[in-house]
């Protein structure tokens, strides 16, 4: 396979792999609120997806394919907060209004900083991979 060809099908790959993880999260959406099945019934699948998607994002990172021109504290900082009020809302959506009772404040109040620390840890995990992979792609234009 020549240069052309090789591209070719690494962007045929990689369009089957995003759909086949979206797919996936199709299918845990629609078995936890469609078919209201319990965690436990799917819990191997959603497992699944969420380590393949974060090493999906974390080699992305690191081998070059997405790049960050610029890391700034305000984007960080927008980033972190957009992740947490997304995983907030969700976690309101699926505990308050898909299920009864809902949350206590208390409660909610622990998950959301549950969703903080784990969200902390993972954006802190790809900066890091995305400098490590910026100075490999550095190194190897040297």
């Amino acid at each position: 396979m020549d240069e052309r060809n090789k591209q070719i099908a690494y962007r045929v790959m990689s369009v089957m792999y995003l759909l086949t993880i979206l797919a996936m999260q199709g299918i845990v959406i629609y078995r936890q609120f469609a078919l209201r099945q319990d965690l436990h019934d799917f819990e191997d699948l959603a497992v699944l997806m969420t380590i393949n998607s974060l090493f999906l994002v974390s080699a992305l990172l690191y081998f070059g394919a997405v790049t960050v021109r610029k890391l700034s504290i305000p984007r960080i900082l927008l980033i972190y907060i957009v992740f947490i009020i997304l995983g907030g809302a969700f976690v309101y959506i699926k505990y308050s209004l898909m299920q009864s009772p809902g949350l206590s404040v208390n409660q909610m109040v622990e998950k959301m900083m549950i969703i903080a620390t784990i969200t902390g840890l993972i954006l802190g995990f790809w900066i890091l991979l995305s400098f490590l992979g910026k100075r490999r792609l550095e190194k190897e234009i040297e």
